[in-house]
């Protein structure tokens, strides 16, 4: 019990240290767009028909922008406290991780899968840079608990529960929210033989109240695009990205296999061994193989996969959904692998490997704060060293499960912090939006607003008290002429073209270090090349 205590007290405390230092970071690019939805909607009184810039936004359901609405509407334009809205989800989906996990390989399953979520790299990063997928997640994994719960308790809430799940995934992301849940269900149902319960007229029910709950979302686009905005959700918004109809790019196929080497650590060792045992025990042919008990966690995960493989557009985020249930399988192997005898060969490589890979990520820190920015904080040193001694006192024991747990999390707390409190602010000192925000709000006059013309940087929009319009051609910008002190913040391309209209307008700051916080390569991380990586940004009043 005492050893167990002191797992408790280390993860709570390495687990503050990561949330206090993510609350400062502002929201940049995607995360400040979807803010600034929620902060239209309250500003319009308008919960079903969304804007953004003023436009008719059609990309995401409403979802994510309501916590955003409900959270501004109430504690005012709170950054960090949206944060926390945002995470009080997310605390569902964990919890929901241990309700699954749990209903299949019992408590100690549940709660090491639990703990290897909320400790990973992908939940933390992703409570700061926020996209529908981190709320995504939580109601997935909720469902297929809930149904999962019903099949075998048969109390009817819970299948009610599944299909409002089901519902809000939908309005997270759309038909994906459907997808991944009926995939991992309807695999179980069939392993089980259950076809009574997989053509049961309750599915039926469960369609039309699931069309309710995403009703809002379909109201909102048919009001504004028609039916193309229908299409656009059920079809062009999913399928398109994967045959690039929609969006085209990526083409590498093992894309979301080296994504999630690192969105799971400091995991990748245990998820690495244990997918592999997993896909192994899937061509058992046994009918007593209690590793048979269930196929709804390594099906929605495979499916989902490769889907996502095959798909044009590939974006980290999108891997988030699948993640718990990784983690699922990842408990259940390590569970077997450090507490069966016949394993303690492999048990001892694997915490080997983890030692090295423990020592491998203080190994970047230095990388990221001395020499990618020169990081002179005392109080961030102090925290990094204590961490640091403590990952280097635990990789030179004898270690148990448990010890080896509290040297991986020590390690990866040590990264997320080194991010959250060094690497981002020394990034946002090149980032000019939030900076140009602000000084707009220090000195605009009364009734002017901050307007953007070829210049995408949504957080711009968010930090300004008072946003105007995302101006991409002449002819809209023209519609903003002639000035009432409007500013506008432009590239170097929008600046000269604005020249030669002839717009009048006074240059109120330029920016020549600008480069977006998203766009990062290793040459403008080196400190050499870094200035062959700026561009130019100009913030204008008109006249």
């Amino acid at each position: 019990m005492a050893k167990n205590r002191v797992f408790l007290y280390c993860f709570l405390t390495l687990t503050l240290i990561v949330f206090i230092s993510l609350l400062p970071i502002p929201l940049m690019v995607n995360a400040a767009k979807y803010a600034q939805v929620g902060r239209e909607i309250v500003d319009n009184g308008d919960w079903i028909n969304l804007t953004i810039g003023g436009m008719p936004y059609d990309q995401k359901p409403p979802m994510l922008f309501w916590i955003a609405a409900i959270c501004f509407k109430f504690f005012g334009m709170s950054i960090p406290l949206y944060k926390v809205a945002v995470m009080l989800v997310s605390v569902l989906g964990a919890y929901s991780t241990f309700r699954l996990g749990t209903l299949f390989y019992g408590r100690n399953v549940g709660r090491l899968a639990c703990f290897f979520w909320i400790s990973s790299l992908a939940f933390w990063h992703f409570q700061n840079d926020i996209h529908t997928d981190t709320i995504l997640t939580s109601f997935v994994i909720f469902s297929v608990w809930q149904f999962m719960e019903y099949f075998r308790m048969k109390k009817w809430y819970n299948f009610v529960l599944g299909v409002l799940g089901i519902g809000f995934s939908m309005l997270s992301k759309g038909p994906v929210g459907l997808i991944i849940p009926g995939v991992a269900i309807g695999s179980n149902l069939i392993l089980q033989k259950q076809w009574k319960e997989i053509f049961h007229w309750r599915w039926i029910l469960a369609v039309l109240l699931i069309g309710l709950i995403i009703s809002p979302a379909l109201i909102g686009l048919f009001r504004q695009f028609g039916a193309d905005g229908i299409k656009f959700y059920f079809w062009t918004n999913n399928i398109g990205r994967v045959t690039g109809s929609y969006h085209r790019g990526n083409n590498d196929y093992s894309f979301y296999i080296h994504t999630s080497l690192y969105l799971l650590l400091p995991w990748s060792i245990f998820m690495l061994i244990a997918m592999g045992c997993e896909i192994k025990s899937l061509f058992r042919i046994n009918k007593k193989n209690v590793y048979r008990r269930e196929i709804a966690n390594i099906t929605g995960v495979i499916f989902f996969v490769v889907i996502l493989s095959i798909s044009k557009q590939k974006n980290p985020h999108y891997l988030l959904s699948v993640i718990p249930f990784i983690f699922i399988i990842t408990a259940k192997w390590c569970s077997r692998i450090f507490h069966e005898a016949h394993w303690g060969k492999l048990a001892r490589i694997i915490t080997i490997i983890n030692k090295v890979v423990a020592l491998l990520i203080f190994g970047v820190i230095p990388i990221v704060s001395m020499y990618f920015f020169h990081e002179t904080k005392i109080w961030f040193w102090a925290i990094t060293v204590l961490l640091a001694l403590g990952v280097i006192f635990m990789a030179i024991r004898q270690l148990n499960f448990k010890a080896q747990l509290t040297m991986l999390m020590t390690a990866s707390t040590a990264l997320i912090f080194t991010l959250n409190a060094s690497l981002l602010p020394h990034m946002l000192t090149f980032h000019s939006s939030i900076k140009a925000a602000k000084l707009f709000n220090k000195e605009k006059a009364k009734e002017a607003t901050l307007n953007s013309y070829k210049a995408t940087e949504w957080d711009l929009f968010l930090y300004a008290d008072h946003y105007g319009k995302f101006l991409t051609t002449r002819q809209e910008l023209e519609t903003l002429l002639p000035g009432t002190n409007n500013w506008v913040y432009t590239s170097e391309a929008g600046y000269k073209e604005m020249q030669k209209m002839g717009v009048h307008m006074q240059l109120i700051k330029k920016y020549p270090r600008h480069k977006k916080v998203t766009h990062q390569s290793l040459n403008f991380l080196k400190p050499k090349t870094r200035v062959e990586r700026f561009r130019t940004i100009y913030l204008v009043e008109l006249k």
